[in-house]
C-alpha cells in the first residue's frame, strides 16, 4: 500500500519514482521517451532489483506500471471524457488521482480484485455521433493484462504527468461496488453531454436524474452534489438551483408513488439507444413487464416486413390500454409532475396533470409490455427486445395513428359542446378529453337544474371570493366568467382573456387566479413571467402548449402586455408553435385558459378587445397588510367538488332553458358566449362591458390618435408622399409639418425619420379608424405610396391629381 511520502517521492526522477513504486510491491515497466506504452515484450512479469532500475530507467525514460496481480491488484481508472473527471471528484474523491495540465485528474487508482482484466464504459456509436463526443470512450477500467504510464513520465503532448495533491494511500475497493460507481460516472458523464442546451427543460431532467440516484443507493447529499456538478458541466447558469431534488423524488419512491427514472431521462435527452449499456453499468434490470398478460400477441421480426410488423405493434399497443393518445402532430401520453418545478420563467406545482410527446425508448418499453417479440432462428424463434426502428417508424405516421384522439386532461367533471355534461372518470370520445379526478369524488351535475338552482349556484360560486374589494358588478361578473370558464375551457374553441387589476401590489390578483386555477384542476395553475423580449414570450406560450397546461397566469405584468401569438392562441383553436429548443413547427391545441395579472395593466394593440378586466381597489396604501377571516385556497380546495357543480349547474340550467338570452358574440369568442349570455341571464352585468375600457385605454391607440391629430393640423386632407414629408420639414423646421416629422421619426424603431420605417409603421395603421379619423394609402401611377387622411362622413378633400 502506497502512503503520502512515496508518491510524492514518485516525481523526482523516472528512475527515482520507479524504484518507490517497487518499494510499494508495484512492478515498473520502462517506455520509450514521451510513449505510454513499452517498446518491447512486458507481459511476462520481471523481478527488479534497485540497481538493474537505476541502470536501465535514463532520465527521458517514461515509467509504466504493470496493474492487476503483478503490482498488488492495482487497479487504473482512466478517464477519457473531462466530464468523468470532474464527477469523479465527488464518487471517487478517496482514491488517488494523477494526470498532466491538458487533462487533469484523467486517472485514479485503486486495489480490487477484478474478475477482467478491463472494463469499458462506451457510448454507443451513434449516441456518440449525435452528441457530436470527441470520443465514444467515457472512462475504462484496467486491471491485469494492462499498463498504465504513471508520473513523473512525459506524455506525448510534452505534458508531464504529476500526482494531485492529496494522493495518499490507495484503498482497496469491493470490485461490484466499485465498478457501479465507475458506472454512475459514465452515466451522468453522457448525461451531462446531452444536457439540454435551452432552458425549459432543466429542472425536469434533474428530476429524472435523481430518480436514478436515488434507485442507484446514494444519499441525497451527494445526489444534490452530483446534479448541481451535471448542470454545472453542461453550463446551467442555474446549477445551484438544481439542488433539492432528492429528499422529494425519495419520499415519492418510499410512498410507492410514480418517480421519473432512466427510462424518461434517457428519453428526454434524446438518446434512447444508451439505455441498455446505462443500465448495465448501474447493475440495474430493465422495466418489469407490469401491465402485460399471459395472452400477449406475439410479433415475428423478419427483413422487409416492416410496414405489417408496425401495424401489429400499434394494434397490441392501443389493445394493452397503455395510454398512449394522438394530439396534433404527436403521440403522446399523460403524466403528473413528481414535484413542483420551475425553469426558465415557468413555474408549474406538483401533481400537475402534463401531457408529454411520446419517445422511442418508452414507445419501445411498452411494446415489451403490449407484445412478446420473437425472431427466427437457425433452429427455433428466440425473443427478442422491440427493434428501436419500429418505435421510430410508429412515430412517424403522423395523420396515420389509429390512437384516440387527445385534445385535453381534465381533473374535474365538465361540459360538452353539446351541452351534456362529462363526469365519469376516462377518456370520453365524444369531447376527445381524458378525465382524471385524482381521488377527488365530486357530486353529480343535475340533469335538469332551474334558473333557481343556477341562482344559488351562483351564491356558491361568489362566496370564495367574499372579502375582495371589487368596485363595479362587471368586475364580479369577470371574476365569475373565469371561474366558470376554467371549468369548460378544454371543449372552447376559443376564450378571452381574464386580466386582475388593481392600483396597487399586494392586493390579491395572484391569489384570484390561484383560486381559480384550483378549482379547475385541484392544484395552482401554471405561472409564467414576461419574458425581456417578445421572442421570450412566445417560447414560454409553446412550452405551455405543448405541456396542455390547464390554466396559465402571466403573472406581474411590468410592461405592456400584447404580442401576435398571445393574440392567436386566444381566438384561434390550433395554431403553428415552434418547439423549444429546435427549429421545427407543430401545430398544437390552444385550450388553456389564459390569465393575466398587473397594477395599472396596460393591454395594447389586438389584445385589447380580446381581453376583459376584473379591478381589485381595496381603497388602502397597504393592501397586503389588510387581515381576513379564512385562506381563500384552504377553503377553495375543501369547497371545490361543490363549486365545480355550481359552475355547471350555471351552465346547464341556461342550456335546458333553451339558451333564452341570446346576444351578439364577442368577435372570436362565438363558442365562449354561452358563458356571457347564462351570467346575464341570472342578472349579472355583462364582463364584456370591460373590453371598452381596456380598449379606450390602449397606448398605442391613443399614440396614433395624436399622430392623426398632429398629421390633421398639419396637411389637412392633403395627400403627399414621406419624402416630400421630409423635404417640407427640413425647409421650415418650426412648421406643423416638422413636428409631424418629428412625431413619426419618434415611433419607428430607432427614433430616426427613414422613409422605410415610417413607411412600415404607417402601413400597419392604414385604414384605422381613430378619433373619427382615418389615414388612407395608396399608390401612384409611378409606385410611390401617397398618404391622405380623411374624416369619414365629412365632403371629401379636392387634391391635385397625380
Amino acid at each position: 500500500m502506497a502512503d503520502k511520502t512515496s508518491l510524492s517521492n514518485a516525481m523526482s526522477s523516472p528512475a527515482g519514482a520507479a524504484v518507490e513504486y517497487h518499494k510499494i510491491g508495484w512492478e515498473p515497466l520502462r517506455l520509450p521517451p514521451r510513449k505510454k506504452s513499452p517498446a518491447g515484450k512486458w507481459k511476462e512479469p520481471r523481478v527488479w532489483s534497485e540497481a538493474e532500475i537505476q541502470a536501465e530507467f535514463s532520465d527521458n525514460s517514461n515509467v509504466g506500471i504493470a496493474l492487476g496481480i503483478r503490482s498488488g491488484n492495482l487497479t487504473d481508472i482512466d478517464f477519457d471524457c473531462p466530464e468523468a473527471a470532474e464527477l469523479a471528484k465527488i464518487i471517487l474523491d478517496t482514491l488517488p488521482s494523477f494526470g498532466r495540465p491538458g487533462s487533469p485528474y484523467s486517472h485514479r487508482i485503486t486495489l480490487a480484485e477484478l474478475k477482467k482484466g478491463r472494463y469499458t464504459f462506451e457510448l454507443p456509436k451513434e449516441v456518440a455521433t449525435r452528441l457530436k463526443a470527441a470520443r465514444a470512450m467515457l472512462l475504462e477500467v484496467r486491471g491485469t493484462g494492462h499498463q498504465t504510464m504513471f508520473p513523473p513520465s512525459i506524455h506525448p503532448t510534452g505534458e508531464r504527468v504529476q500526482w494531485h495533491a492529496g494522493a495518499t494511500s490507495v484503498p482497496k475497493a469491493e470490485p461490484g461496488e466499485f465498478l457501479k460507481l465507475c458506472g454512475v460516472i459514465a452515466v451522468l458523464s453522457a448525461t451531462a453531454m446531452a444536457y439540454p442546451v435551452v432552458a425549459g427543460q432543466r429542472d425536469e431532467v434533474c428530476m429524472m436524474i435523481a430518480g436514478v440516484l436515488v434507485r442507484a443507493g446514494f444519499d441525497d447529499e451527494m445526489i444534490d452534489d452530483l446534479i448541481e456538478c451535471v448542470a454545472s458541466l453542461a453550463g446551467d447558469e442555474e446549477a445551484e438551483k438544481r439542488r433539492g431534488k432528492a429528499a422529494a423524488t425519495r419520499a415519492r419512491i418510499d410512498a410507492g408513488e410514480g418517480a421519473w427514472g432512466l427510462p424518461e431521462l434517457c428519453s428526454r435527452l434524446e438518446i434512447e439507444e444508451a439505455e441498455p449499456a446505462f443500465r448495465k453499468w448501474l447493475g440495474s434490470k430493465a422495466p418489469s413487464q407490469k401491465g402485460g398478460s399471459p395472452g400477449r400477441p406475439v410479433i415475428f421480426v423478419q427483413g422487409g416486413n416492416l410496414p405489417s410488423e408496425v401495424d401489429e405493434a400499434e394494434e397490441a399497443l392501443l389493445a394493452a390500454g397503455l395510454g398512449v393518445y394522438q394530439r396534433g402532430e404527436n403521440l403522446v401520453r399523460v403524466v403528473r409532475l413528481p414535484q413542483s418545478e420551475g425553469d426558465d420563467g415557468v413555474q408549474r406545482p406538483s401533481g400537475a396533470l402534463l401531457i408529454h410527446p411520446v419517445s422511442a425508448a418508452w414507445l419501445r418499453e411498452k411494446f415489451a409490455i403490449s407484445a412478446v417479440w420473437m425472431k427466427y432462428g437457425k433452429e427455433e424463434p428466440y425473443p427478442i427486445n422491440p427493434p428501436t426502428e419500429h418505435a421510430r417508424a410508429l412515430l412517424a405516421r403522423v395523420g396515420e395513428w389509429h390512437a384516440p384522439v387527445l385534445r385535453g386532461v381534465v381533473s374535474c367533471p365538465t361540459m360538452r359542446a353539446d351541452g351534456t355534461i362529462l363526469q365519469d372518470p376516462g377518456y370520453d370520445s365524444a369531447s376527445g378529453l381524458l378525465y382524471d379526478p385524482g381521488g377527488v369524488v365530486f357530486p353529480q351535475v343535475p340533469e335538469t337544474p332551474t334558473r333557481a338552482d343556477a341562482q344559488e349556484a351562483m351564491r356558491v360560486l361568489k362566496k370564495p371570493f367574499r372579502e375582495y374589494q371589487l368596485p363595479t358588478p362587471a368586475d364580479w361578473s369577470v371574476l365569475l366568467a373565469a371561474v366558470i370558464t376554467s371549468v369548460i375551457r378544454r371543449v372552447l374553441p376559443s376564450s378571452p382573456l381574464f386580466a386582475i387589476d388593481a392600483p396597487t401590489a399586494g392586493s390579491g390578483k395572484t391569489l384570484m387566479c390561484e383560486a381559480v386555477g384550483v378549482i379547475a384542476s385541484g392544484y395552482k395553475p401554471t405561472i409564467i413571467s414576461q419574458g425581456k423580449t417578445p421572442e421570450e414570450d412566445e417560447k414560454r406560450l409553446a412550452s405551455i402548449l405543448m405541456a396542455g397546461d390547464a390554466v396559465l397566469v402571466i403573472d406581474n405584468c411590468e410592461r405592456q402586455l400584447g404580442g401576435d401569438t398571445l393574440c392567436s392562441m386566444l381566438t384561434s383553436e390550433i395554431i403553428a408553435s415552434r418547439i423549444l429548443g429546435k427549429s421545427e413547427m407543430k401545430q398544437v391545441l390552444t385550450n388553456v385558459l389564459v390569465m393575466a395579472t398587473g397594477n395599472n395593466l396596460e393591454v395594447v394593440g389586438d389584445l385589447g378587445r380580446r381581453t376583459l378586466v376584473c379591478r381589485i381597489d381595496t381603497g388602502a396604501e397597504r393592501p397586503d397588510q389588510i387581515e381576513h377571516s379564512f385562506e381563500l385556497i384552504d377553503e377553495v380546495l375543501a369547497d371545490r367538488p361543490r363549486l365545480v357543480v355550481a359552475a355547471l349547474t350555471i351552465l346547464r340550467a341556461y342550456v335546458v332553458a333553451g339558451k333564452p338570452n341570446r346576444m351578439i358574440p364577442m368577435g372570436s369568442f362565438e363558442g365562449w358566449n354561452l358563458v356571457r349570455e347564462a351570467l346575464v341571464w341570472l342578472g349579472e352585468e355583462d364582463p364584456a362591458v370591460t373590453r371598452e375600457s381596456v380598449i379606450a385605454d390602449d397606448p398605442r391607440k391613443n399614440e396614433l390618435a395624436e399622430l392623426l391629430e398632429l398629421w390633421a393640423d398639419a396637411l389637412g386632407g392633403r395627400s403627399i408622399i414621406l419624402a416630400e414629408l421630409a423635404d417640407e420639414a427640413a425647409s421650415s423646421p418650426r412648421s406643423k409639418t416638422a413636428a409631424l416629422h418629428q412625431a413619426l421619426a419618434e415611433r419607428t424603431y430607432k427614433q430616426v425619420f427613414n422613409t422605410r420605417s415610417v413607411g412600415r409603421y404607417l402601413s400597419k395603421n392604414k385604414d384605422r379608424l381613430v378619433g373619427g379619423r382615418v389615414l388612407r394609402c395608396e399608390d401612384d401611377p409611378s409606385g410611390v405610396k401617397r398618404y391622405r387622411l380623411e374624416t369619414p362622413g365629412a365632403p371629401p378633400a379636392i387634391d391635385t391629381p397625380f
